[in-house]
């Protein structure tokens, strides 16, 4: 994200590897979150062309517009699914103050899923990888064998996966595909977006594979033989919750796993408001 220490940071951390920030030429933003995309704008005024895959391109440009309508969106959605009134509006409020981190950008150029992309002087694919985002794509490098994974596989934590009023309709399937696609990779070396570079693709992939497996049994656990809110399952999967902004991502991602559930015939969605959820 855009600020005052983190773009003294990047500075420093490229000046230290002979770089200044205007010989940058080209940068790939992996997805829409702030702390992806938060410095693009200071990137490109110094020189540099923005690339990104064209589809999440295109809900950027909504998430981060002056009208807020996803963050809107998101506040009814939310309500809906259970969420007290003190703690959504703490959510959209929260969101509204990272929005002022993420720089304006005046012009990024679009690629397509499957498209090879020249960064540096390197030849590397562009693959769509749904799920932690709708569009969301990492770089694969042929020739040197390396996984530029974004926020797709990361070594040490598993990347959030949420649904929301705009999300595709099935982003936790789409999410576990995604990962079986990048599991047989020929890499040897995976560079993600947060963590420390890794070697063992296949391993970290079922380890996520079996991590979402657990959760979705305990998703139903929480649910039991009651008919239940999201947001009260969301707080007996995730009991302790330190901000806004876990708050937001906790209740998604609960959603995200109610929503796989529901479309395999584990649970359903009754109409009542809120919302409430029952095991089949």
């Amino acid at each position: 994200m855009h600020t005052t220490e983190a773009e003294a940071a990047l500075r420093a951390a490229l000046a230290e590897a002979g770089v200044a920030i205007e010989d940058v030429r080209r940068v790939f933003v992996t997805h829409l979150h702030p702390d992806h995309i938060g410095m693009a704008g200071t990137l490109e005024r110094a020189g540099a062309e923005i690339v990104m895959h064209g589809p999440e391109l295109e809900n950027a440009s909504r998430m981060w517009s002056r009208d807020h309508s996803m963050i809107d969106e998101t506040y009814a959605w939310f309500e809906r699914h259970g969420m007290p009134r003190d703690v959504d509006e703490g959510m959209r409020a929260s969101w509204l103050e990272i929005g002022r981190a993420v720089d304006a950008i005046e012009r990024v150029t679009s690629a397509s899923d499957g498209e090879d992309v020249d960064l540096g002087g390197r030849r590397i694919r562009l693959k769509w990888t749904p799920g932690h985002t709708d569009y969301h794509a990492v770089l694969i490098d042929g020739a040197e064998r390396v996984l530029f994974s974004g926020d797709h596989v990361l070594p040490r934590i598993t990347s959030n996966v949420g649904l929301y009023p705009y999300s595709r309709d099935d982003p936790l399937g789409d999410f576990l595909d995604a990962l079986r696609a990048v599991r047989t990779l020929p890499v040897t070396r995976v560079l993600p977006a947060h963590g420390d570079p890794f070697d063992d693709l296949a391993g970290r992939v079922d380890q996520i594979l079996a991590h979402h497996e657990d959760r979705l049994r305990a998703t139903l656990d929480a649910i039991g033989d009651a008919e239940r809110d999201a947001y009260t399952i969301c707080r007996a999967l995730f009991p302790v919750l330190r901000s806004a902004h876990e708050e937001r991502f906790a209740l998604a991602e609960t959603l995200a796993h109610l929503r796989y559930l529901e479309r395999r015939g584990k649970v359903r969605e009754l109409g009542a408001k809120p919302a409430r959820w029952s095991r089949t």
